[in-house]
């Protein structure tokens, strides 16, 4: 038998096996970019340059805070979100204004602001209705006297 020279009949199909690759490869990114761009939640962080330079003031007032020796509790009992204040000594912190910027740090446009009242000594509360059940972060200031205390609380509503 004689050895056969030249292309054999399935050496036609390579140049479309080429063609195949880059069509799936197009598809693919095309369902990604897809999926990239209509996902996204528009959920970005305002001023960042400007928080970025601050971020060393924001670390002295950190410092300035753990000095003060404030115990802080939060809890969140549906609907009731407390913070209770205590100062150094163990006495409770009284007459301070409390306020709670609730962010809803998934989705942009729930953000909201509460004002906790005193329930009971150095007991602040707020009754919270979410729009939204999920992830909530709420950062609590509380001010009193001139001196201020911050804490950050993120919990699950339902």
């Amino acid at each position: 038998m004689k050895p056969t020279t030249g292309p054999r009949p399935s050496d036609q199909w390579i140049p479309w096996y080429f063609v195949l690759f880059f069509a799936v490869f197009i598809i693919l990114d095309s369902i990604f970019v897809y999926i990239a761009i209509t996902s996204q939640t528009g959920v970005v962080t305002d001023k960042a340059y400007e928080k970025g330079l601050a971020y060393d003031s924001l670390l002295e007032e950190s410092r300035l805070q753990k000095e003060l020796g404030v115990q802080h509790e939060v809890s969140y009992d549906a609907p009731l979100l407390k913070l209770s204040l205590k100062d150094r000594d163990g006495h409770p912190i009284e007459a301070a204004k409390v306020t709670a910027k609730m962010i809803r740090p998934v989705q942009a446009g729930y953000d909201f602001e509460l004002i906790l009242t005193p329930i009971d000594s150095g007991v602040y509360a707020a009754e919270l209705h979410a729009p939204l059940s999920g992830l909530w972060t709420a950062k609590m200031e509380a001010q009193w006297d001139g001196q201020s205390y911050r804490t950050t609380y993120r919990f699950v509503t339902k």
